[in-house]
This record gives structure tokens, C-alpha cells and sequence, in this order.
């Protein structure tokens, strides 16, 4: 697996020194009382005494809604799982994990704002199907956040501030009191990060399961018909996965160890751009069956063919971590998911041809299970069109 960590970064120019305004969602449970640009020093605002008495601790940091033009500093991604060596040649399903940084748990990048904006309106509308917890989660979500918010400030010191119990999203306003206990630690997580969150803990059998979840962007999969199950549900869809992955996966996870996380990609070709596709099991079975469901699960009139499929379909490339928490020991599994249209590849013709022979020798049961079937030949054809195989390198002419 071929994975490119941060390739750039957009420095972040000076900022001005914060005010408290209705502008800033304040979580601590007080209201302001002072108007900017007071006198505060008897303010209830919490956020205000923070400024005050916290001598400097903003001055780098502002909230972006109270200065709309500034710029934060962001990483650059770029993935193609497709171009692993198991895509290469007869396909053989492998778990694809490599040994990851701790200080590369999180990732951000240039689509932060939008993002989490569409996660606090999915948070809002669908809270019901997006954010789930079981009964005895409760331990394992408190660290998540714990985690998080210590992890976050230190890894982005521009975007994030913690101050005591005080955690400052600068880009988005927020203003958590970590310490109030009417905080429900998975959804103050969720509104972190891009990246989903699903939490699974061992039952009294050491069983793992599947406890807690915020997941936001599935990718045609359903959280409400995942919770509470164990590895083997979970990927009862999934063709080849459990015969030939669930001994290893089971084994790795018991070996996971704290502060030792992993990473892992995989990719697809979809003809949806919403970063929300769920997808009930039954569709996902119907697919499995041969029947194609995307016209019926999307709605699209229009067919897709060579000539529209740059625009009409997206690779959609899911970076994954597995980590384990110290206290709880619980294994919190994040899903990043990263879009590009097949037309980006017009630039990169090399990739194209390595997408093209992936698609051609992924099995047909996992070109149905990914529905990928519907315009997997469209497909084809329009990499075919803008992709060259890459070019062997060649030697160094010998120079005695």
C-alpha cells in the first residue's frame, strides 16, 4: 500500500486578540454579560475571564468567526490504496496495516470547515442514525474526548486551545467546558474532527464488540445495524472477509497495545458525491445478488458513460486507524474519507492506469459488494482514456 503522509502546509499569519461575542458558541453554561470591548473584570462569561485572565494564552489564536479573512495552516493528502501490491496482480485480500505515529492520529485539511459544518447539521437532523451509544460506553467515550482534547491543541496549535477544563475550537467558535458533566463526550468528539469515530470494547466473554458510534460519512453502511455486534457481524456482507480475515484481524486486535496505533486504506469508485451514503444491509445483500441498486438507492435519471464518468464518479479513499486507550482499553477505530473525481487523474495518468488495472482485477463479489457494478465499464474505459502506464526506471549508467 502506497499511502503519501502531509506533502505541505498553508502557514497561518498573525491573529488578532479575541473578544467574547454572540458569534462564538459558548459550551461552559453561562451567559455573557459585558459587551465587547468592556470592562469585564466581574463578568460571568466564562470565555471572557478566559481572555482576561489567561494573559495571552488567545492572542495566537482567535476564533475564526471573529476574523473571517485569517487563514489556519492545513496538511495536504493524498492516497491510493488502489496501488498496492495486492491490486497488482491476482487479487488477495490482506488487512493492509502499517505502524503509524501517534502525532499522525488526526488529520486535517483544506475541506476542515465545510466538513464540520455538514457534520453539525447531520448532528442536528439524523442525530438518531448518526451518533449511537450502548449502556457501559460511558468510560471508553470519556477517554476518547480526554484523549482528544489533549491531543488536538498539541498536534494544531492554531485551530485548538485547552485552558484547565477549557477546550477552544478556533475554527469553528466552539467553546467546550470539558469538566460540565451535561456534556455527552461522543458528540463533542464528532464535532472535533473529520474523521468518524466507532469505539469497541470486550464483553464479559472478551468478545469485542461494537459499543459506541459517530459516524457521519458511512460509506453505504448503516450504524444502527452494526451496533453491538462483534467482528464476525459486523463484516457478515463483506465477500472473502470473514473466511479468509476474521482469525488475523481478531488476533491483531488482541495484541494491540497503547500508544502503538496502526493505519490502513482502501479505496472505491463511487457514483454518489455526498460524504453521507448510508446504506441499509439489504441493499448491501442485494448488491452481493447482482442487482443493481444505484439508480434506485440515488435517484440518477441520467446514465453514466465514458463521456460524463470524469465528472459523474469519485474514488473515494478511507484512511483508518486503530488505537488502543491506556485506561479503558478500549479500541477506538476512525475512519477519514478523502474524494477526488476520476477527473482529477486527467493530471495524473500513471494513477489512472494503476486505478484502472486495480478495478480490473478486484473479484466481481467485491466489485458488487462496493456497487462499483452498475458503471464499472465506464469506468474502465474513460481511465483507459486518460491513463499511461508508468515508465520503468532506468539504471544508472555505470561510471568507473
Amino acid at each position: 500500500m502506497q499511502c503519501a503522509l502531509p506533502t505541505g502546509s498553508q502557514a497561518a499569519p498573525p491573529r488578532a486578540r479575541p473578544q467574547c461575542s454572540a458569534a462564538v458558541r459558548c459550551h461552559l453554561g453561562a451567559v455573557p454579560t459585558s459587551q465587547p470591548g468592556e470592562s469585564n473584570a466581574n463578568s460571568k462569561c466564562p470565555i471572557m475571564r478566559l481572555v482576561n485572565g489567561t494573559k495571552g494564552l488567545l492572542r495566537s489564536a482567535a476564533p475564526a468567526v471573529e476574523a473571517p479573512t485569517r487563514h489556519f495552516s492545513h496538511d495536504v493528502f493524498e492516497y491510493t490504496p488502489f496501488s498496492a501490491p495486492n491490486y497488482q496482480g491476482k487479487y488477495k485480500m490482506t488487512m493492509g496495516l502499517e505502524p503509524m505515529h501517534p502525532m499522525d492520529w488526526i488529520e486535517i485539511d483544506e475541506h476542515y470547515d465545510e466538513e464540520m459544518a455538514l457534520r453539525r447539521k447531520l448532528m442536528k437532523e439524523k442525530r438518531d442514525i448518526v451518533l449511537h451509544s450502548l449502556p457501559g460506553a460511558d468510560a471508553a467515550n470519556a477517554e476518547m474526548l480526554e484523549l482528544l482534547a489533549d491531543f488536538l491543541p498539541k498536534r494544531f496549535p492554531d485551530r485548538f486551545t485547552k485552558d484547565g477544563n477549557v477546550l477552544i475550537n478556533h475554527s469553528t467558535g466552539d467553546v467546550w467546558n470539558l469538566a460540565d458533566p451535561s456534556l455527552d463526550p461522543l458528540e463533542v468528539s464528532a464535532l472535533l474532527v473529520q474523521e468518524d469515530l466507532c469505539v469497541m470494547t470486550a464483553d464479559e466473554q472478551g468478545v469485542l464488540r461494537f459499543v459506541s458510534g459517530a459516524v457521519l460519512f458511512p460509506q453505504r453502511w448503516s450504524l444502527l445495524e452494526k451496533i453491538g455486534a462483534d467482528m464476525r457481524r459486523i463484516h457478515d456482507p463483506v465477500p472473502i472477509f470473514n473466511d479468509q480475515m476474521l482469525k488475523p484481524v481478531s488476533n491483531f486486535m488482541d495484541r494491540l497495545a497503547p500508544n502503538k496505533p496502526f493505519y490502513r486504506a482502501n479505496w472505491t469508485i463511487s457514483d454518489n458525491p455526498e460524504l453521507f451514503q448510508p446504506l441499509v444491509e439489504e441493499d448491501i445483500l442485494a448488491a452481493n445478488a447482482g442487482e443493481i441498486i444505484n439508480d434506485k438507492v440515488w435517484g440518477e435519471t441520467e446514465p453514466i458513460t465514458v463521456q460524463n464518468a470524469g465528472e459523474r464518479l469519485q474514488t473515494r479513499c478511507e484512511r483508518e486507524t486503530l488505537s488502543r486507550f491506556p485506561k479503558t482499553g478500549a479500541i477506538l477505530f476512525t475512519i477519514r474519507t478523502h474524494m477526488h473525481k476520476l477527473n482529477t487523474f486527467e493530471k495524473k495518468p500513471d494513477k489512472a492506469w494503476e486505478l484502472a488495472r486495480a478495478l480490473r482485477n478486484l473479484p466481481h463479489d467485491l466489485v458488487k459488494y462496493k456497487t462499483i457494478a452498475a458503471f464499472k465499464d465506464q469506468a474502465l474505459a474513460y481511465l483507459d482514456k486518460i491513463s499511461m502506464a508508468p515508465q520503468a526506471s532506468k539504471p544508472e549508467p555505470f561510471l568507473p
